[in-house]
């Protein structure tokens, strides 16, 4: 009797731990179907999004340079402003949802930390003066060498968090401390620290403070402004770079972030070629191929190009830039990626069987599935994301050019 009360009791156990197998199952299967359709809906909506953007942007840069009225000028900057606000917000939720899928590469590239931080602190130059604040930068003499790790994902965490400072501390300081911690002659450790006295962060709030749109309260938000993604995205980065952030902050007594990262010692890099402005004659007269199908997008790619003294041929799908490369020639193809047909990227791999030499710039509106390295894998030299940023825009162009004198 005991061992037949037994074996039921095991039956019953073991078909109940079945059961809730199953659900577990299930519910984890459904969590992950929901976890997709939302990154994949939120990466559409932050795809489709660029290109009416990049016709806002673009309108409201051409029209800024056709010396607008006095009256004019004050709408179409706040334009400005608006459209570089809605740009960030869209590109943060991109990387929100690439940082949490599996597409994420990390690069080992060559590159001189002193430059790198001397770019950032260079765009945050106006920020910095609009909000009045004493910004000091401080760089171990120890480090005197070139790393080798992800200069992008190393921007992004830097500029996320001085931005913050810089945000939360109008009218006081911001400290940008970078020391070697430990260097065995191939491999070093560098310590970083982002520190400022501005309003901080309460206790209560600091363990919410890296979930995305989190910003601490609905008063901060009101006040300051942003997306509230920006420490998520330093976290995500940073645990993907093998790191973590570390959080010391008191209400109104400032804030301090501190990591540490490991970097190879990199080759030395000659800086002199990597300090060139651009020289705008280079433009003067280039032939350039465009290949578009929005209207608006062909509208302001090519004004954009005509005002540097360039000519523009526009063409509006991938196959008929393929035949007409066989009989012309350009000094440049600007190609968009999502084109009717061929797209941007099988016509790229298709011209590149004919002609190996000129140069052909993706352009892009990159959704969760593409990246740099993707687009370049196809022959194409180089990538220019929508909506675009002028200055990026004619240096990558210039970029090109020179080299294909």
């Amino acid at each position: 009797m005991s061992l037949y009360k037994n074996n039921k009791i095991r039956i019953s156990t073991n078909k109940l731990l079945k059961e809730k197998n199953l659900e577990l199952t299930l519910e984890k299967e459904r969590a992950e179907k929901a976890s997709k359709a939302r990154a994949e809906f939120l990466a559409t909506v932050s795809h489709e999004l660029r290109t009416p953007l990049n016709a806002i942007n673009g309108i409201t840069y051409l029209l800024l340079q056709e010396k607008p009225r006095a009256n004019q000028l004050n709408y179409l900057k706040s334009l400005e402003f608006s459209g570089s606000y809605l740009l960030n917000f869209i590109n943060d939720i991109l990387e929100i949802n690439r940082l949490e899928s599996d597409k994420v590469m990390v690069e080992n590239i060559n590159f001189s930390l002193t430059e790198l931080l001397d770019n950032i602190k260079t765009s945050f130059k106006e920020f910095i003066l609009s909000n009045n604040i004493n910004f000091h930068q401080s760089i171990d003499s120890n480090i005197n060498y070139n790393v080798v790790g992800d200069p992008t994902k190393l921007s992004q965490v830097l500029i996320n968090l001085i931005n913050n400072a810089i945000k939360f501390s109008k009218n006081g300081d911001v400290w940008l401390t970078i020391n070697e911690v430990e260097n065995d002659g191939e491999n070093v450790k560098l310590f970083f620290e982002i520190k400022d006295n501005g309003i901080g962060i309460p206790k209560d709030k600091q363990k919410d403070i890296f979930d995305s749109f989190s910003q601490g309260s609905v008063e901060i938000n009101r006040t300051y402004g942003g997306t509230g993604l920006g420490l998520s995205i330093v976290k995500k980065i940073l645990e993907i770079l093998g790191s973590d952030i570390h959080l010391e902050s008191e209400s109104n007594h400032g804030t301090k972030f501190t990591f540490t990262l490991d970097f190879k010692k990199g080759a030395s890099i000659k800086t002199e070629n990597l300090q060139q402005s651009t020289d705008e004659t280079i433009f003067i007269d280039k032939n350039i191929l465009l290949v578009e199908d929005n209207k608006i997008n062909q509208m302001i790619t090519k004004k954009m190009l005509e005002k540097k003294g360039m000519e523009c041929t526009v063409l509006e799908n991938g196959e008929d830039a393929i035949e007409n490369l066989k009989e012309n020639q350009y000094d440049l193809v600007l190609m968009d990626v999502h084109l009717p047909g061929i797209n941007g990227t099988e016509a790229t791999a298709i011209i590149r069987k004919f002609d190996s030499k000129t140069p052909i710039i993706a352009l892009t509106a990159i959704s969760l599935n593409e990246n740099r390295e993707m687009l370049l894998s196809f022959g194409m030299n180089d990538v220019i994301t929508k909506p675009f940023i002028p200055e990026e825009f004619y240096n990558t162009i210039s970029n090109h050019l020179t080299v294909s004198q």
